[in-house]
């Protein structure tokens, strides 16, 4: 039998994980970036970040990053979050940076005012994940305003509680179905 190219591929590039990227700026807002290796144990590597215990409107986040992340059409941007069971957080948001803060997803509750809601710059993307386990959050690029963009930052947000974040990047998805023939109306 001889056979040629067919069907999909996926890529998964990680982007963070034991570390922000290469020459990131590191900063917060109500807290800082605490890296943990127990309590929960990180999803991937030896370390994950985790938020602080507090009330209300809470984030870490990075930027500048020197080490960037490329999106291209169809990819799906996504991060792993463990949300503490004991102190779940209300609402869990994700934001990206190109230049602007403009691109955010989030889970849960609508209660932090960030961007418009219904917009690339505040999507809603369902209810809150499990708590007490870890859970990939996957946003499609095209929802919050992405596809051709270069990130070069990433932030964690959440209002009220606490979680852990771990392992980030983009899965990216290739289609050739078939080579040099075929499909189209198939039956050969």
């Amino acid at each position: 039998a001889t056979w040629d190219y067919a069907g999909k591929i996926s890529t998964t590039t990680v982007w963070a994980d034991d570390a922000a990227p290469a020459g990131a700026t590191l900063a917060g807002t109500g807290e800082g970036w605490s890296w943990v290796s127990s309590n929960p144990a990180p999803f991937s590597g030896a370390l994950a970040h985790q938020s602080a215990l507090l009330s209300g409107m809470h984030q870490h986040y990075f930027y500048n990053a020197t080490t960037r992340l490329s999106v291209a059409a169809g990819d799906t941007l996504f991060a792993y979050v463990y949300l503490d069971p004991a102190n779940p957080p209300r609402e869990v948001m994700l934001h990206w940076y190109d230049g602007s803060w403009e691109h955010t997803a989030y889970w849960g509750a609508n209660l932090i005012g960030y961007g418009t809601d219904g917009t690339v710059s505040r999507r809603y993307m369902g209810p809150l994940p499990a708590a007490g386990q870890w859970v990939r959050l996957a946003v499609p690029a095209s929802q919050v305003g992405l596809e051709g963009h270069t990130l070069s930052g990433m932030g964690y947000t959440l209002y009220d509680g606490r979680a852990t974040w771990d392992y980030a990047g983009k899965v990216s998805t290739s289609t050739v179905w078939v080579d040099d023939a075929v499909p189209a109306g198939a039956a050969v």
